[in-house]
């Protein structure tokens, strides 16, 4: 079963017309006849009665367009919030923040996301590099922001130099 037929499933049922639900879905009545069969028999019953030269959803066809309708509208919300998440909108970032930094850097860093990323979450860590360092492993933590001189080199770790702060 995959959400394009669900997604013919309920054209159908709303339109009640073969013919019609093709036309609205830009497809050809024999393609939406193919896709309401295999879904039926995936699904091992019909879904729909002949009513004259209408379908009309029987009792099975019912309870199954009101889950498909969930269906289709969780993965659109699912595509929804990968946009929103890619165009960092939303989220969560969970970020360790050293002395130093965490002392010049989370009001800052706190304004800016309310300001342009309002609807993410920050969850912010503070502490020393060892127990910075360990959180990220356990993947407690996203990222680290730390005074590079107190982190010990390490293969399993990026390490990516973005500034220096005055002092330091």
């Amino acid at each position: 079963m995959t959400l394009v037929q669900l997604r013919h499933l309920i054209e159908l049922a709303n339109s009640g017309s073969y013919s019609l639900a093709a036309s609205r879905l830009f497809i050809t009545q024999p393609a939406l006849s193919r896709s309401i069969a295999s879904l039926q028999d995936e699904l091992g019953h019909p879904l729909f009665d002949r009513v004259g030269r209408k379908v009309v959803l029987n009792a099975f066809g019912s309870l199954t367009v009101q889950r498909a309708r969930d269906l289709v509208e969780a993965a659109q919300d699912l595509v929804k919030s990968a946009k929103q998440l890619s165009l960092g909108e939303t989220g969560q970032v969970r970020m360790g923040l050293g002395s130093g930094a965490g002392a010049m850097l989370m009001t800052p860093l706190l304004l800016h996301m309310a300001e342009h990323h309002p609807k993410a979450h920050i969850e912010l860590a503070r502490g020393n590099t060892d127990m910075l360092v360990r959180a990220l492993r356990e993947r407690q933590l996203d990222v680290l922001v730390i005074d590079l001189r107190s982190l010990q080199p390490a293969s399993d770790l990026a390490v990516m130099q973005v500034g220096e702060l005055p002092g330091a």
